[in-house]
């Protein structure tokens, strides 16, 4: 006779929390193919038909649990620089240096996460839609897009495609975020400050003119003093 399964007791009302918190720690730890919906909902003590009932699919729970979460983390960071003059006004230094930081901090509390994420967009499994991670990141960098490319004009930057640039920097952020701690010996780790400082140079350097489009902008400027 199979022996059943111990549930620990969930309060009414609680088992869609309950799922989520658990899918989040789960894939975390074992990534998208190493979890199935049966260790979620026994971990969430509740029924595995719940998983269903409220969120469709395996694939969909993910999205609920880990992308859509991160993602808000990140619009959310982006918000004051969309929304606020007097920070946009600040030195691109600082403001980079800030979102860096922010991405950075993000990454180290849920590396396995991310892990996971880029694993999905890399190599996606037959049960999973990877373009349901692609529109949702579009859709954030649909949000920055039109206010990059002002704040690009604003400051003088690169004339280059701002959507490009926006996110070779934002891949290089987190490539550098995930990567960087595997090149050293953790006597030798550099400080998140550190990396964050580096960082924040490295992604001004690839903002600034290129030597035509600087000559380009200084035409322009000298013909607007005539």
């Amino acid at each position: 006779m199979a022996k059943s399964v111990d549930r620990k007791r969930v309060k009414r009302g609680t088992a869609q929390q309950h799922l989520l918190t658990s899918a989040q720690q789960l894939f975390e730890e074992r990534g998208y193919r190493g979890t199935t919906t049966k260790d979620i909902s026994e971990h969430a003590g509740v029924s595995e038909n719940l998983i269903f009932r409220y969120f469709g699919s395996k694939a969909e729970l993910f999205m609920s649990a880990v992308v859509n979460p991160m993602l808000e983390i990140l619009s959310d960071a982006s918000e004051s620089w969309r929304t606020d003059e007097l920070y946009r006004a600040t030195p691109e230094e600082y403001v980079i240096h800030e979102f860096v930081c922010k991405v950075m901090n993000l990454i180290a509390g849920h590396r396995g996460s991310v892990k996971t994420i880029l694993s999905l967009l890399i190599e996606p499994p037959a049960d999973f839609d990877v373009g349901i991670i692609r529109s949702r990141i579009l859709a954030l960098l649909g949000e920055l897009s039109p206010d990059n490319r002002e704040y690009f004009t604003q400051k003088h930057l690169t004339k280059s495609d701002s959507d490009l640039v926006l996110r070779i920097a934002i891949i290089s952020i987190v490539s550098n975020a995930m990567l960087i701690s595997a090149s050293y010996e953790d006597r030798m780790q550099p400080s998140t400050s550190t990396i964050a400082s580096q960082l924040t140079r490295f992604v001004i350097g690839g903002l600034l003119p290129s030597t035509d489009e600087l000559a380009s902008q200084l035409k322009s400027a000298n013909g607007n003093l005539r």
